[in-house]
């Protein structure tokens, strides 16, 4: 059955947000298909070429990869999230594979017009699941292979997805839910590992109020 459908990044952010993965993420592996190379894909007919490669040839139940990005920054859902993929071998369980149709290799990353859609992407991950950067991995840590090619350097890759997360809103709630069932919009965010709140919204509907005033300890005053 076929599950691949092209998302455009905000819907694919709100889908993150909405999806249920009950296992534990840890890594997001990043890949390159090799072949297809960029001058071979074809759109979504692509992507489903992979699945049809990787079930028919591979004998796997679906597409091995859970995302993967055409060279023009189109973005498809292939694996779903929930469901360990089938990329890495010994690094499945845990993990979420993103390919890049391309041959890096050979493709010059400067003109492949995927990856800032690919660091979007892997941003919105690393937030959804609260990852820092250094949880992104290539696949050639894990296996004798170049991949995702011997142009792409993961000191950079990891940068650039790191200036993306800043910008990357991720479709994060931004409300925080009260004992008695009442909610705060204070712009709630986990950034590297600590949740963030504006303080004086969260404050106020605790029955608290924030004194406009900080000492020269940088301490923010609080009464009731």
């Amino acid at each position: 059955m076929a599950t691949e459908r092209e998302v455009t990044i905000e819907q694919f952010r709100e889908q993150l947000w909405e999806a249920k993965v009950g296992r534990r993420i840890d890594e997001v592996v990043v890949h390159h298909t090799w072949r297809p190379s960029a001058s071979e894909y074809r759109g979504i007919e692509t992507v489903r070429g992979v699945r049809r490669y990787h079930m028919g040839v591979r004998g796997w139940s679906d597409n091995g990869y859970h995302i993967m990005i055409g060279p023009d920054g189109r973005v498809f859902l292939c694996r779903p999230l929930h469901r360990a993929g089938a990329h890495t071998a010994g690094r499945n369980a845990h993990t979420i594979g993103l390919a890049l149709i391309a041959n890096f290799d050979c493709d010059d990353p400067e003109t492949y017009g995927g990856l800032p859609a690919a660091h979007q992407v892997v941003a919105a991950l690393l937030k959804r699941f609260d990852l820092r950067p250094r949880a992104i991995r290539f696949h050639r840590e894990f296996a004798p292979k170049t991949c995702p090619g011997l142009k792409l350097r993961l000191p950079e890759f990891r940068d650039d997805v790191a200036d993306a997360v800043a910008s990357v809103d991720g479709g994060r709630p931004k409300i925080v839910l009260l004992p008695g069932s009442e909610t705060v919009d204070c712009n709630a965010r986990v950034e590297e590992g600590v949740t963030r709140v504006d303080l004086r919204a969260l404050a106020e509907a605790l029955g608290w109020s924030v004194h406009d005033h900080i000492d020269d300890q940088g301490k923010v005053y609080l009464s009731r």
